[in-house]
């Protein structure tokens, strides 16, 4: 397979200036930009900018992959809307990162050793884009995915199969072997788009999700109202509202977050509200426990087993109804192989040798052989003459008497 590269940006702060556009633009020759976007791709060679230095100076969100996997997932913040511990607490090997500048702070997930899914997979900026907002909001699910799949990714590393069904809960005992596991977010088990999303990107298995979901407590309710932040901007000194104006006239981005940020510390009940969401209402403390990666494994495992015993039996019921459709209707079953037959064609063909197949299983599960090999041997006979059908009765394995197959 050639090679194949996709990088892009999106805004969503602000527009891209006439000059900004032309900035870009000039960065390759492949490179398609517009006001909000730009998208370059490559079946050779490579993009000769820093990637981040472009989000950066232009952009809001980053996203990097391809075919041979590697994504790249970046967002850049106004500076200081992000706490600075904001990875505190997340052993995350240097896949995550969070550079912060005078202007910007980005939040970078590289996966750089991640291989490519089986199936070819594309990937869009525009279904990542909601985690900036849900991170600006406390939402911080996304890093406990980025961790999930940093640590899967770890023991791929280290040469685990992990999909391999084996228990290893017993040997790593309670304690992870990579160290303090996270606490697990509120609500993880009804993520947003934008968190899927990422889940996807970074192939993080449905089984493992459900483990750690089952450990999700549920979010608390803000109990911040308009009444709060209207009795707390008094609480403001004359400085900072007008101080606030100004930069408001400038149209500095996260601005609201900031200012509810610093009324909430102002606020009567900060002590006892610490750690929650200003703006978006979800409560950002650390209330779930802290579970090994070895034990959500195990118990995404276990799911996982649960989930193929139920695909088969629902095979199997599936099946039984079929079989049961098909033992109730048999004479239009062979009327059905006679017109396919019929019709002289290489499909008509493979279309009465998948019936005759069905006819079989059908009787074999009634065990009502003997009636179907005296029906199929009369049925047949007429047909023998035609070797093309004959060859594809055969591949079925369905025999014939040593007359029957005509000479060649």
């Amino acid at each position: 397979m050639s090679e194949y590269q996709r990088y892009e940006w999106m805004t969503s702060d602000r527009p891209l200036t006439r000059v900004q556009r032309e900035a870009v633009n000039v960065l390759s020759s492949h490179i398609e930009v517009s006001s909000t976007h730009a998208l370059v791709e490559y079946h050779w060679s490579d993009f000769k900018h820093d990637p981040l230095r472009v989000l950066h100076d232009f952009f809001d969100g980053f996203l990097y992959w391809a075919n041979w996997g590697a994504p790249e997932v970046a967002l850049r913040f106004p500076h200081g809307i992000l706490p600075d511990n904001l990875l505190a607490g997340y052993d995350l090997d240097e896949v995550v990162t969070f550079r912060q500048d005078l202007d910007y702070d980005i939040l970078d997930i590289r996966f750089s050793e991640l291989e490519a899914p089986e199936d070819w997979v594309e990937y869009e900026l525009g279904s990542l884009m909601g985690l900036r907002e849900e991170l600006m909001d406390g939402d911080m699910r996304a890093l406990y995915i980025a961790w999930l799949a940093s640590e899967r990714l770890r023991g791929i590393g280290e040469g685990d199969d992990l999909d391999d069904g084996e228990d290893t809960s017993e040997d790593e005992g309670e304690d992870d072997v990579h160290g303090d596991a996270p606490a697990v977010p509120p609500d993880l088990g009804a993520l947003t788009a934008a968190q899927q999303a990422l889940a996807d990107v970074l192939q993080l298995p449905p089984e493992l999700l459900v483990a750690a979901a089952q450990q999700s407590p549920a979010a608390t309710p803000s109990s911040h109202h308009a009444e709060d932040v209207a009795s707390w901007i008094t609480l403001l000194p004359p400085d900072r509202r007008n101080d606030y104006l100004l930069r408001l006239a400038h149209n500095e981005p996260g601005l609201s977050r900031k200012l509810l940020r610093e009324l909430h510390e102002l606020g009567p009940e900060n002590q006892l509200n610490q750690g929650r969401d200003q703006a978006g209402g979800r409560s950002t403390s650390s209330s779930g426990k802290r579970v090994p990666f070895a034990a959500l494994l195990a118990q995404s495992r276990a799911i996982a087993a649960e989930w193929e015993q139920e695909r088969r039996e629902r095979e199997r019921i599936m099946r039984e109804q079929r079989l049961q459709q098909i033992h109730d209707h048999q004479d239009e079953y062979w009327r059905g192989a006679e017109a396919a037959v019929a019709r002289g064609s290489g499909a008509g063909y493979d279309e009465a040798a998948a019936i005759l197949a069905e006819l079989r299983d059908v009787s074999a599960h009634f065990k009502e052989m003997p009636a179907f090999e005296a029906r199929f041997r009369a049925w047949v006979a007429p047909h023998v003459r035609r070797p093309a059908f004959v060859k594809r009765l055969q591949e079925r394995r369905f025999p014939f008497p040593w007359g029957w197959i005509p000479d060649k």
